[in-house]
């Protein structure tokens, strides 16, 4: 027989867990909090604005705007994938800024993020120290200024719009996002937990699980009693007197008249 549950059992089973529910809920909030503010390293950007500029002709058309717009795949990859680059902005930054990375490390803190349909695109840096994300970004943009010439011979003139500034503010981690997630988390969580308790609760819990899935006839039902009718009833039985025994005295005239007898 296929067993099915009501939308009214499915809220009397959480309303009966609702405990259970709420310690899950403020556990998985606790815990994104202290992996937010404790664990996880905060993460700080900066970006330095370029735009590169190739020759013009008196034939200049629409094409050779998106050739233009092509070109900066290229200037991508020569940044994010060009060993030399890297090596010379390694060396920069060891000797100027004193910050020790190789140039693996270089590349990884990297990102090229380029404007829809512009010819600007930026050099964004990313590391756990904002001085650190500005001095990448800059001298990143500086080396990709001064040698790309030398790689690309179509270039025209390289131009760094605006430099990277460090921020005090850090790009990750979201605080509100994880501490959402966190209680969503803990929240879905303590509803699972409620169901497998329920799950593998035998007790019977309704009278027509007996007739109707056992097949079986009820002689009767104990009514259950609530704490406060316990109470009571043990408040009563404390108070109700008790009859005080016969003394010895008492019962020796008792003893004679039956002897008499």
């Amino acid at each position: 027989m296929e067993e099915t549950i009501s939308l009214k059992e499915i809220f009397d089973i959480l309303r009966k867990h609702v405990t259970t529910i709420l310690m899950s809920t403020f556990v998985g909030l606790a815990l994104a909090g202290v992996a937010t503010f404790f664990v996880i390293t905060p993460q700080y950007s900066s970006r330095a604005q370029l735009i590169v500029s190739l020759p013009q002709t008196e034939t200049s058309n629409v094409n050779d705007i998106n050739f233009n717009l092509q070109m900066l795949n290229t200037y991508k990859d020569i940044i994010l994938q060009g060993d030399a680059q890297a090596q010379e902005v390694q060396s920069r930054l060891s000797s100027e800024y004193q910050i020790k990375m190789t140039p693996a490390q270089i590349k990884n803190a990297l990102q090229v993020v380029q404007a829809q349909n512009s010819q600007m695109f930026s050099i964004q840096a990313t590391t756990d120290n904002a001085n650190t994300a500005q001095a990448i970004a800059n001298v990143t943009a500086e080396v990709f200024q001064e040698t790309v010439k030398d790689i690309l011979t179509n270039v025209d003139k390289i131009t760094i719009v605006s430099g990277a500034v460090a921020s005090p503010k850090p790009v990750s981690p979201n605080n509100k996002l994880n501490l959402a997630i966190g209680l969503i988390l803990g929240m879905m969580v303590g509803v699972g937990f409620a169901f497998v308790l329920e799950l593998f609760d035998r007790t019977v819990k309704d009278p027509r699980f007996v007739t109707e899935t056992l097949e079986l006839t009820v002689l009767g039902t104990v009514p259950q009693m609530s704490a406060k009718e316990i109470n009571a009833k043990i408040t009563q039985k404390a108070m109700k007197p008790i009859a005080p025994k016969p003394t010895k005295k008492e019962d020796e005239p008792m003893r004679r008249s039956r002897a008499r007898v």
